[in-house]
């Protein structure tokens, strides 16, 4: 047995499970929306902490370069390289370039300061003096970036101080050239700034203890690890990002992202002599992120299964009302009681099923009361047909014994009348058949014009002239009773007002597309266009009644209308004094054939 199951219960469980999956669509938008949000709130945190750093380093190296500058300018630096200056006033000499050093913010990144005229003369200062083997004519040169000398390679390298004791440092050399005035000495500023000026700025202004930091120079990079930079491992790749993810946010259009070890970084610009310094774009796993929101996606969803629930209770309140009530009144309609219930009419689609159900009500009453009503007609029909059986057969016996009575006396026409007359009327009475064959119809035709014949004294001649093809009298299939009318109606409309002896003359052909065309003519009086279009229109008001009218013709012609097709039918063309022609178009023989069968 199939199982039966509620629709009130299905509606529940729909509400419910489209609760379910709606609260389950917010859940997963929100999680997305909200990890997009955290990656480009992170973005912009990493983009502002670099750029923090990136101002106190921007401070750092400016000052640096003000103070290189400064040694190429200072009037006394200048006479002591170029001049002659006394014993006494090397001290000066030594106490400016101090009391100028010691002023600066960045002295304790300055591990070491050369101005040399590379003939011997040489002032130093620095932090790492103390550390530092002496400073030789060949030694010197062994100094990073010393040799070539140039202001282009400022702030380019960064490498480690050859002629520190012990514990080597990493330094970034910043170098200018000082020309004389007067001739075409040269002497040369040498400053080496240590690592630590990078590392400490970025530990100080660094929130975050766990990101990776790099520092960026001369297209190169070097990972920040505690006070010391390491460079990258040959090979490592690293690509600049043409194209921003929407998730990322960039304050500033100078900031790069580039792509390392196939994770982002930003790099903010330090802001002169294309350095850069970088961080990590943490990726966090969304996972991460769902204990904290595992409580606002139980109440969410929560909240919204319990308004499905309500939803679906509600809906089955509504529902179950009208549906007991539908199933009432079927209850009723199965047991043999049709009257329609008007209170389940609602303002509603269940009202429009309960009219419907009322409508159906009324419906097989009236059919029940309409069946009853035909089998008491058809009762009283067939009593009616018992009755009349005799008449027919009084008919017949009656014809039969004139036709005998005129045979003894030798009257063959009233023979032959009498023989036509009878086949007549067993063909009307006795004829079920819609449809019969031509030749059929040619002798009901042929039994109906012998009576003519007669009444009219002879002077009324019907001649079938020309049948184009033989097979179109066994196949060729027409309405019972279609030529009479036509011919009586040439008879008493045509022929008869003429006022003497007149021709019928019937013509089957086929027409080019296979119709089937019978042709009677008449030499009948004829008549006009007007006339002619009228006789095949239907009649109107007086006009049915009227003697002009030409009976039977605008039955035939809808006969063979409603038998074949709005395409077949009558058309009559005559032309007064002459006679008239109509024309009987039939469907070609094999078609008639199959409307015969159906």
């Amino acid at each position: 047995m199939k199982r039966r199951h509620s629709l009130q219960m299905r509606i529940i469980m729909l509400s419910l499970a489209f609760s379910s999956m709606i609260a389950l669509g917010i859940c997963a938008v929100s999680l997305v929306v909200v990890y997009r949000n955290y990656l480009r709130a992170n973005s912009q945190s990493v983009e502002y902490s670099l750029q923090v750093a990136a101002n106190q380093l921007r401070q750092n190296v400016s000052e640096i370069d003000d103070f290189a500058d400064w040694c190429t300018v200072n009037s006394t630096i200048r006479s002591y390289i170029f001049g002659n200056v006394q014993t006494q006033q090397v001290l000066t000499v030594y106490d400016t370039l101090l009391n100028k050093y010691s002023s600066q913010y960045t002295a304790r990144y300055l591990d070491r300061i050369l101005i040399t005229d590379n003939n011997g003369r040489i002032l130093q200062q620095g932090m790492t003096t103390t550390q530092s083997l002496a400073i030789t004519g060949d030694g010197i040169y062994q100094l990073p970036g010393f040799s070539e000398g140039t202001e282009n390679l400022s702030w380019t390298m960064l490498e480690k101080d050859p002629l520190i004791i012990g514990n080597s440092k990493t330094i970034i050399p910043v170098m200018r050239k000082i020309a004389s005035y007067s001739s075409n000495a040269q002497a040369q500023v040498y400053i080496a700034v240590s690592s630590r000026m990078i590392t400490d700025v970025l530990q100080e202004t660094n929130a975050c203890e766990d990101c990776e930091l790099f520092w960026i120079m001369n297209d190169q990079m070097w990972r920040v690890s505690g006070n010391e930079l390491i460079a990258l491992e040959p090979g490592t790749e690293i690509q600049s990002v043409e194209e921003i993810p929407d998730y990322v946010s960039l304050m500033n259009q100078q900031t790069r992202l580039i792509r390392y070890n196939e994770q982002l970084a930003l790099a903010y610009p330090v802001g002169v002599h294309d350095l850069y310094i970088a961080q990590l774009l943490q990726q966090p796993v969304i996972w991460d992120q769902l204990p904290s929101m595992f409580p606002f996606f139980v109440m969410m969803l929560g909240g919204l299964s319990l308004l499905g629930l309500l939803l679906g209770l509600v809906l089955r309140q509504m529902i179950a009302v009208t549906v007991q009530a539908l199933q009432k009144q079927l209850a009723r309609i199965s047991e043999g009681d049709f009257t329609p219930n008007p209170d389940i009419e609602w303002d509603n689609e269940m009202g429009d099923i309960g009219r419907g159900i009322n409508g159906l009500s009324r419906s097989i009453s009236t059919l029940m009361e309409k069946r009853l009503d035909d089998e008491r007609q058809k009762k009283d029909l067939e009593y009616r047909m018992l009755q009349n059986q005799i008449n027919p057969h009084f008919i017949y016996n009656t014809l039969n014994s004139i036709k005998w009575m005129a045979a003894i006396q030798h009257a063959t026409g009233i023979v032959e009348m009498t023989m036509a007359l009878s086949r007549l009327l067993k063909s009307v009475s006795k004829g079920n058949e819609r449809l019969v064959t031509l030749q059929e119809e040619f002798a009901l035709l042929n039994d109906y014009f012998t009576i003519q014949h007669y009444r009219y004294g002879g002077t009324i001649m019907l001649d079938v002239s020309y049948i184009e093809d033989e097979r179109l009298c066994q196949n060729c299939m027409i309405p019972r009773f279609t030529l009479q009318p036509l011919v009586e109606n040439a008879i008493f409309h045509g022929i008869e007002p003429k006022g003497c002896a007149g021709n019928i003359e019937i013509i089957v052909t086929r027409d080019p597309c296979g119709d089937t065309l019978i042709v009677l003519k008449d030499n009948g009086v004829g008549m006009d266009e007007e006339m002619a279009a009228k006789v095949l229109r239907a009649p109107e008001g007086e006009e049915a009644e009227a003697k002009y009218r030409h009976v039977g013709m605008w039955n035939v012609h809808r006969r063979l209308q409603y038998s074949f097709g709005e395409e077949y039918g009558l058309s009559i063309s005559s032309q007064p004094g002459v006679g008239t022609s109509v024309t009987i178009r039939l469907p070609p023989a094999h078609n008639s054939e199959e409307e015969s069968t159906d």
